[in-house]
């Protein structure tokens, strides 16, 4: 985490407790503690009712209970009490009593209200509440007045913003397009376009009663809990699938509307969904009927309230906005609380790393670099090498072994650098030469017993070295470095010319002067290099010396046999088809060429028997097999085509369970199988329900049990009389 990062986090920190203690906002306007719900609505949008409404609806509610907290509120929510519910006073002598009087909805709101409440989650959270009232031409574009700064400032320290939409404008397209313009623009105000937005955000359709096709409780909230995922998509996916909700497919009325709502808007849900998972949609009636038009002012109509109120979904969108505010003040808490514990972690990771920093990038390469180039010096090898060097590499080690670093830290490093050291202390160059007599030795007990040789193909004439060859090779290369006038580099050198001649000879079995020109070499050595020779070099000369042709010939016979065994091990494991018909036809034909006619006429003929059998399977061939199930009451069609070729469907033929069928094939052809459920139409496979095609070398094995019609999810099962694997040749001596 960069230290930019961490600054922001407390950054984040403070404003979340400027919030809390009420401290002043951006432009200077002071606000009350509490959680800040921003109410955002154009004129007549129904904000001022929807206070007073909600007031008295959650008077009898369990899950949401509201209490005021100040005379200033409670007097406005009783003043448009009275007015909504058409209710008066009338005080006699000592006598108090509640008067019918006029009902009327309350007067445009001309100066702003701060509204202080204490709001009851599910009878167990208590939390303070902020609101704000204001008139609607604040957050007007054209006809905006002084109030919008205070306005601006208050939402955009909202920890939760409600947006009201007028269903009444819904036919006034340029009006529409303007309320969406501000909601946007206020989106902005809380968070850049593109960015993930930090706070819950609601659109809150209100007068839904006028709605074509709203009926109630029902069609409040647009989008169920479990399907809230769609509000991360964009708008076109987003639409599609609300369209599809059950509670809203299920009236093509109700469809139209919420359509028709959701594309007015369309300008403001683009830049909310895909932005934030705490968005939702709610239709709500603060009267549950159609007002009453009583006449007209300048600019909009006037309306009495219904003779009886019925709120529809009023309490709805502020309980989820309330819960959506906590759940995201416990995240943010624990964000808060791992970005702290992170910081911690990357502080003791670095400091614990430290030690194994200076370790693994400066002390630990130090004597290995030391130890590198003296070999380079000597061509890899150090069996040239001079004390003095030998010396450097010693000490090397020993100040490594003995650094504070490797004692305190490190303690298991000191025993293997202790074991490097003295090993260069002990060298010695006749030990080596005792070494290196050893690996002859070895080689030449490897000539001399010709199951220990490497393998040879008579396939491409190639020799395949297995891994004990490549390590006394690599052993043999070793000592042929550093100081060419040395007994290890000349000895070596003379073993390595023996090592390329016989694995020349293994390569070439019927190549009688390969083995001469080795026989040569051995007399031309013991000639010239008689005083030179170990005893080790003398074995290995009557080991390659003794070998004629013939033993070439026996051994690459008794090779093969080896390999036969195997084998037939292998093919009678069952493994696939196309490994017991192709590539075991192609190993054996390679085996018995290596095989001795004279010796294994057995192996010979027991060969030939498999090929023939296998060869079978290349021709055409019927084979009779049996449907055993068929799903519902479905029935099949099969047809066989030849490599390259599309099926036809000429024969007109239903294959069902429990009958016996043939079916006529031969190597590489394909074979079709379409599926005709119950009720589809006959079209002799054509046109069925779903169709498999098999493909293959040997496709007809993929026939063989239990076939998937992935399409439809379903499966059928067939079976071969007699069974395909019972058909296949097996090896056996």
């Amino acid at each position: 985490m960069k230290i930019k990062s961490i600054f922001k986090i407390f950054q984040r920190g403070a404003k979340a407790a400027q919030r809390a203690k009420g401290k002043k906002g951006a432009e200077g306007f002071a606000w009350p503690p509490g959680i800040r719900i921003g109410i955002y609505g154009h004129s007549n949008s129904g904000k001022t009712v929807y206070f007073t409404v909600l007031n008295e609806d959650c008077k009898i509610s369990k899950k949401l209970q509201i209490s005021v907290t100040d005379n200033a509120t409670a007097g406005e929510f009783l003043a448009n009490y009275r007015g909504l519910w058409g209710v008066g006073t009338a005080s006699g002598s000592g006598t108090v009593v509640d008067l019918r009087g006029e009902k009327k909805f309350p007067d445009p709101t001309t100066t702003e209200k701060l509204l202080l409440f204490n709001a009851i989650l599910d009878r167990k959270k208590k939390v303070s509440v902020v609101a704000y009232d204001y008139g609607g031409k604040a957050v007007s574009i054209s006809d905006r007045d002084t109030s919008a700064e205070k306005v601006a400032d208050f939402m955009a320290g909202c920890d939760g913003i409600l947006f009201f939409f007028d269903s009444k404008v819904m036919g006034a397209e340029l009006e529409c397009q303007a309320h969406a313009a501000s909601f946007v623009n206020m989106l902005e105000l809380l968070a850049p376009l593109k960015v993930r937005l930090p706070i819950p955000v609601a659109l809150v359709v209100t007068k839904a009663d006028v709605l074509e096709g709203f009926s109630g409780d029902d069609q409040v909230t647009l989008v169920p809990p479990e399907d809230e995922y769609v509000v991360s998509e964009d708008f076109e996916s987003f639409l599609e699938k609300v369209l599809a909700f059950p509670k809203v497919a299920a009236s093509p009325v109700w469809t139209g509307t919420v359509r028709n709502v959701l594309i007015k808007l369309k300008d403001f849900l683009r830049v909310v969904v895909g932005r934030t998972l705490d968005f939702q949609v709610f239709f709500i009636s603060c009267t549950g009927q159609k007002p009453e038009k009583i006449g007209a002012d300048i600019g909009r109509s006037l309306y009495a309230p219904p003779p009886k109120m019925q709120p529809v979904g009023v309490k709805e969108p502020f309980y989820w906005l309330l819960k959506s505010i906590i759940r995201n003040r416990r995240i943010s808490t624990f964000r808060k609380i791992t970005r702290f514990l992170g910081i911690l972690s990357l502080i003791w990771i670095v400091l614990s790393s430290l030690p194994f920093l200076f370790h693994f990038l400066f002390l630990y390469p130090q004597p290995q670099k030391v130890e590198s180039r003296i070999k380079a010096a000597y061509g890899g090898s150090l069996y040239s090498s001079s004390k003095d060097d030998r010396d450097k590499i010693i000490m090397a080690y020993k100040n490594y072994e003995r650094s504070l670093t490797v004692k305190w830290f490190f303690e298991e490093y000191q025993q293997p650098a202790s074991r490097i050291w003295n090993a260069y202390s002990r060298y010695d160059k006749q030990e080596a030469e005792k070494d290196l007599d050893k690996s002859i030795d070895i080689f030449a007990g490897m000539v001399a017993d010709t199951t220990k040789w490497p393998a040879y193909n008579p396939g491409d004439g190639t020799v395949i070295p297995r891994e004990e060859h490549k390590v006394l090779q690599a052993t043999f290369e070793n000592y042929h470095k550093g100081d060419e006038t040395s007994i290890l580099f000349v000895r070596s050198g003379r073993v390595l010319m023996y090592w390329t001649l016989f694995m020349t000879g293994v390569g070439n079995p019927t190549d009688t002067t390969v083995w001469q020109k080795i026989q040569m070499q051995v007399r031309t050595d013991r000639t010239l290099q008689a005083t030179n020779l170990s005893p080790a070099e003398m074995r290995l000369g009557d080991a390659l010396t003794a070998h004629k042709i013939v033993k070439v010939q026996e051994a690459v016979a008794a090779q093969a046999v080896t390999e036969l065994d195997d084998l037939i091990k292998t093919i009678n494991s069952k493994p696939s088809p196309d490994f017991r018909l192709d590539t075991a036809v192609t190993q054996l034909r390679e085996l018995k060429s290596s095989l001795n006619p004279a010796a294994d006429k057995a192996n010979i003929g027991m060969i030939d028997k498999y090929l023939a059998a296998a060869d079978v399977w290349n021709n055409a061939r019927k084979y009779k097999y049996k449907i055993e199930s068929v799903p519902g009451e479905g029935h099949l069609h099969v047809e066989v085509t030849s490599r390259g070729k599309d099926p036809t469907w000429a024969v007109h033929e239903t294959m069902v369970p429990g009958h016996e069928y043939t079916i006529s094939w031969a190597s590489g052809d394909a074979i079709y199988i379409a599926l005709d459920t119950l009720g589809q139409a006959e079209d002799w496979g054509d046109r069925a329900s779903d169709k498999v095609r098999l493909a293959g070398k040997f496709s007809i094995f993929y026939m063989d049990g239990d076939i998937r019609f992935e399409n439809i999810g379903k499966k059928v099962t067939i079976t071969f009389t007699p069974g395909l694997w019972d058909q296949i040749p097996k090896l056996g001596k």
